[in-house]
């Protein structure tokens, strides 16, 4: 099992890897991207390595980055990655834009909204068996 956070904010990175290990999720498990172009090529060289080894089972990925956003990241997912791979996604952010939070529950990719920051329950609660 691996997670992938995207954000391109140090405090996030630092506050959710220490959730998650208190959660019982180890350093290893989990891998940190500055840039959604970090993360895409990151995917894209696994796909074309076949090498799934370190597949992520969920991807956290903030809405509003510079460059580009966590819109970008999901077309370029959804044109990337086979269904049958496609990793749980969820959007983590700070934003209380209702406009934001309803466009992100009309994308049938992602699995849902969580307010930044995340706590160690959040990442208990995940089904790490499923992926």
């Amino acid at each position: 099992m691996k997670l992938y956070f995207i954000d391109d904010d140090e405090a996030p990175h630092i506050y959710h890897r220490l959730m998650a290990e208190e959660s019982g999720i180890s350093e290893d498990q989990i891998e940190n991207f500055y840039e959604v172009d970090q993360a895409i090529a990151k995917l894209e060289g696994q796909i074309n390595a076949q090498d799934l080894s370190q597949w992520p089972s969920y991807i956290f990925v903030d809405i509003n980055m510079p460059y580009k956003s966590g819109y970008d990241f999901v077309k370029e997912v959804e044109a990337l990655i086979p269904q049958e791979l496609m990793p749980v996604i969820y959007f983590v952010s700070s934003t209380k834009n209702p406009s934001d939070i309803q466009k992100v529950e009309a994308i049938d990719i992602i699995k849902g909204f969580e307010t930044k920051f995340l706590e160690s329950e959040f990442f208990k609660s995940l089904d790490f068996q499923k992926n």
